[in-house]
């Protein structure tokens, strides 16, 4: 039913039991599980790489790379499966959702405590935008 899974972690939190969750879902269906990290600049380090200063960002990565590696070896998530971008979260999402053909999204969403906002941003985008099933774990 679902053979491709992706799941946006943050890398935040609680993020190794969403991925421990994403993981058991997948193994459940007998599905490939992808996970997939967005470092998204904050606006003055977007600037900075306009103007040609891209290595800015190189170092977040290298953490971020360094981070996920351990979590796909404590989850036995092959490397070709661990996914580390950088720009716009929804954007990059949905496009690696299409790129890797997935069947399900799973995306965490962060209480909004007492705002009446059902979803994040970012999780209200992949819902309405992406081309599969999406599945929203409470963060």
């Amino acid at each position: 039913m679902y053979a491709t899974i992706l799941h946006a972690t943050d890398l935040k939190e609680n993020h190794f039991a969403m991925c421990q969750k994403a993981a058991a879902i997948a193994k459940a269906f007998g599905g490939t599980l992808h996970l997939l990290h967005v470092i998204e600049p904050p606006a003055s380090l977007q600037l900075a790489q306009g103007l040609g200063f891209a290595e800015l960002a190189n170092p977040v990565k290298d953490d971020a790379v360094t981070v996920m590696n351990v979590l796909g070896d404590a989850l036995t998530i092959p490397v070709s499966q661990q996914h580390v971008e950088i720009g716009s979260i929804k954007q990059l999402v949905l496009k690696k959702v299409k790129e890797l053909g997935c069947s399900l999204v799973i995306i965490g969403s962060h209480t909004p405590g007492p705002l009446p906002a059902f979803l994040g941003s970012t999780a209200h985008a992949v819902v309405h935008h992406a081309p599969c099933d999406v599945l929203t774990l409470r963060i």
